[in-house]
């Protein structure tokens, strides 16, 4: 090779070998076993709606709720607790009552409505 075209060849880009470039793949749909037609389309709607992609409104949005759902502090309690609750506390107040002097000395409803 002469002086010239190794300068030429030098100076030119260094060409890759190897696989080629991949061409962009579409989209491929999310599946999750036992998610009916239905709630794909609801769940795509609402993304839509609030300009997210489905994985941003899954991502934010719906995890978002569910993580809300899991630190509620209680669930209600039942008619039943509540009754003793209201029995515990009636008792505790009477108990108190009890250790104050005579002409103090008025019953808790008598207190609570005077």
């Amino acid at each position: 090779m002469t002086e010239s075209t190794l300068s030429a060849t030098s100076t030119d880009k260094p060409v890759k070998m190897g696989r080629p470039p991949r061409a962009k793949a579409a989209p491929v749909p999310w599946s999750i076993r036992g998610v009916e037609p239905d709630t794909r389309r609801v769940i795509e709607k609402a993304a839509e709606r609030t300009g997210k992609t489905i994985g941003q409104y899954l991502n934010e949005d719906v995890r978002g709720f569910v993580q809300g759902q899991l630190t509620q502090s209680q669930l209600p309690s039942a008619p039943l607790d509540i009754q003793n609750q209201i029995d515990h506390l009636t008792k505790m107040v009477e108990a108190l009552t009890n250790r104050m002097p005579e002409q103090g000395k008025k019953s808790f409803w008598q207190r609570l409505f005077s």
